[in-house]
């Protein structure tokens, strides 16, 4: 089994029934915790970087209603665990080496059961305290669960928040400013001490009263105060984060809210007040899709969770969108996304902002030129008009990002160069400037060379076409552009789609495929039609809409299918691809589903997000040979979307060779499920077919 590595993104089958709500890693990061709506907490043994569960040895039931966050104590405290669920308990679970109880040798320890409401979050003290864990809940009270030398548990129950609480994060124990109090004064001949280092109890609370409010320990009355109160949400406050905390004096919590807010508060000392900022969503690129800019320090949705990194200067946000982004300060004291630091971001939101425009280009090239002009790709055909359009738009904002990078495209300026191609060469400059100027979204970059005041020059678009002349190679980076594949489904008013890529070193890193005629979700066709669809080497394939739902990201997988239960993509047109031998296939396979048939890399997208479960593209004659940039944006979205890509001899497909992929030997991308399956039915084929030769 490989091992991650830090940029990959590891899907984990936890067999859970209903909704996961909470996955939290142990102390050392070898166990996994994750709770659901089905009442359970599992846990899994994580193994290079891959949760691993043996059977149902680490099924952990006593929840009557949904479960909705667990949390490991620190291990000196043994193997115990938290959790937390709608039916108003706190359940503490401990690990008993060397039992063979149906819970897999764990037990439960403790049943809190003061809460008369949904306990919503559990969160244990930093250890130097004691085994300590406080819990909010939807009763609008706080409690605090305390394991005393004697072995029993003590508990502390008081109102935190009108409405209720929703979190509760715990201060670290070092007092702040800790790490560089002044020394104090040592008998001669002997080391100066520090100042004593106390420890504090102290932790914040979240609530349905749109406040943070700090709670202390007193240790004279044995109570538990309200120190302080932070205002300035305008909703429920989801969630409150303290970070770690190393002795600096500088003390931070971060707060999430359902108005769509997070806050950074900051303290300087012990004795100053909490100021607070607001992190800016609207000032990073996060959502290219979307058509305006959020409003300054709003998400695109609802912010459910925060959470530090154990040095404390990095923060992680989740949104209702379904992303995640990491923040950090920089040295003027501006929070800033640091997302952006992943392997080819600028890459991926680049292409994205690229193929969105070329779509909405060639999309306009139909409307408003297919019904009235002749329809083929030799002439002067709108098809020809899009090609060309598309790959100038294209290629004037990759050199703009990237001017060092060469394109490998499907056309050339030279007949647009000469004089009798000024009425088509005018036609194409003024759609490609139409792209190019096009008011921004969030996310467009007016350093792109995109947005109102960019138009180009007739020389600029033509210069722009000619960069795709690129002869491919096995070493380097370069780009792939497609600018209409598809063209007889595009023609068709079917489907189509504009594709683009990044291969390095003959590895593809960033594939995007825009599909503007493809459904959303064919289950409901009434939200619209317009997909891209996004895949990066190791962070997985994901599909955004472009019919203004905010540029939301859906993560792309495979599902799990028999072989029985195939249905296979494949070409509408029988020269691209032999219906007759995928037929056989078909037979070999005892699939009796039919075909899905569809043009242009659409396919691909379709696979990836679970239509059909293998795409059969195999060879109609001798001689032809595939183009790089038709299969280079599906070859990644179907490998990051957890399936394989293969010719018909098993073996990857190979982009160093050129502007082609050499000797053609079909392509067979499936899950990873059936992949083999599908293999062994296309050489069976393949063989008999030679025996009939």
């Amino acid at each position: 089994m490989a091992t991650a590595t830090a940029t990959e993104s590891v899907p984990i089958e936890t067999a859970h029934e209903d909704m996961i709500h909470d996955a939290q890693l142990d102390y050392y990061g070898k166990r996994l915790a994750t709770c659901s709506s089905d009442r359970t907490v599992k846990v899994f043994d994580v193994i290079d970087g891959e949760a691993q569960r043996s059977g149902s040895g680490h099924i952990l039931k006593g929840h009557t209603g949904p479960v909705w966050q667990v949390a490991w104590a620190h291990p000196k405290f043994g193997h115990i665990l938290a959790s937390c669920s709608y039916d108003g308990k706190v359940l503490i679970w401990k690990e008993q080496q060397g039992q063979g109880s149906a819970t897999g040798g764990w037990n439960k320890v403790k049943e809190h059961t003061l809460h008369t409401a949904s306990v919503n979050s559990v969160s244990w003290a930093p250890h130097e305290l004691g085994a300590i864990l406080a819990c909010a809940s939807s009763d609008g009270k706080l409690s605090v669960l305390t394991f005393k030398n004697d072995g029993t548990w003590g508990a502390d129950i008081f109102n935190g928040h009108a409405i209720g609480c929703n979190a509760v994060s715990w201060a670290p124990a070092i007092q702040p400013g800790s790490l560089i109090v002044p020394q104090t004064q040592s008998l001669p001949n002997q080391p100066a001490q520090p100042a004593s280092l106390s420890s504090v109890k102290r932790f914040a609370s979240a609530g349905c009263d749109n406040l943070v409010r700090i709670w202390g320990y007193r240790d004279d009355t044995q109570s538990w105060v309200e120190e302080e109160t932070l205002e300035g949400h305008t909703d429920w406050v989801r969630d409150v984060a303290w970070a770690p905390n190393i002795g600096l004096p500088r003390s931070y919590i971060a707060t999430a809210s359902q108005d769509k807010t997070v806050f950074i508060w900051t303290k300087d000392s012990p004795t100053s007040p909490w100021v607070k900022s607001a992190l800016d969503p609207s000032s990073t690129i996060t959502s290219p899709t979307s058509t305006a800019p959020l409003p300054a320090g709003k998400f695109p949705d609802v912010v459910w969770r925060v959470s530090w990194s154990l040095a404390g200067n990095l923060l992680a946000v989740s949104c209702g969108d379904g992303k995640v982004t990491l923040w950090k300060e920089n040295l003027k004291g501006v929070w800033e996304s640091c997302s952006m630091f992943l392997p080819y971001a600028t890459e991926k939101q680049v292409a994205i902002a690229a193929v969105r425009r070329a779509c909405h280009l060639t999309s306009a090239v139909f409307n408003k030129l297919v019904k009235n002009e002749t329809l083929t790709k030799d002439d002067k055909s709108p098809v020809t008009v899009g090609d060309y359009a598309a790959q100038a738009v294209i290629s004037t904002i990759l050199h703009r990002v990237f001017p060092a990078d060469p394109i490998v495209g499907e056309e050339d300026a030279t007949e647009l160069r000469e004089e009798s191609g000024h009425g088509l060469r005018d036609r194409i400059i003024e759609l490609a400037n139409e792209a190019l100027i096009g008011e921004l979204g969030l996310g467009d970059n007016t350093e792109w060379g995109i947005g109102p005041g960019q138009e180009q020059t007739a020389e600029q678009i033509l210069d722009a076409i000619d960069r795709g002349n690129y002869a491919g190679g096995r070493t380097g980076r370069m780009w792939t552009i497609d600018p209409i594949d598809g063209t007889k489904g595009f023609l068709r008013g079917e489907q189509y789609a504009v594709c683009l890529s990044l291969i390095i070193d003959a590895q593809v890193q960033v594939g995007v495929i825009g599909c503007p005629n493809l459904l959303s979700n064919p289950a409901h066709p009434d939200i619209g039609r317009g997909v891209i669809f996004v895949a990066v080497k190791g962070q997985g394939a994901e599909q955004i809409t472009f019919n203004g739902d905010g540029g939301s990201f859906i993560p792309l997988r495979i599902p799990s299918i028999a072989a029985t239960d195939i249905s296979f993509l494949e070409s509408v047109e029988v020269t691209h691809s032999s219906h007759s031998f995928n037929g056989r296939v078909s037979s070999l396979l005892n699939v009796s589903r039919n075909p899905i048939r569809m043009d242009s890399q659409a396919k691909y997208g379709c696979l990836a997000r679970g239509e059909g479960a293998a795409y059969l593209r195999m060879p109609t004659g001798v001689g032809y040979r595939e183009k790089i940039w038709d299969h280079a944006p599906g070859n990644i979205l179907v490998e990051e979307a957890g399936g394989i890509v293969t010719d018909s001899r098993g073996q990857p497909l190979d982009f160093g060779f050129g502007r082609t992929l050499g000797e053609n030997f079909g392509v067979v991308a499936a899950g990873k499920d059936v992949h083999a399956l599908v293999l062994a039915a296309v050489q069976k084929a393949g063989q008999e077919e030679k025996a009939k030769a």
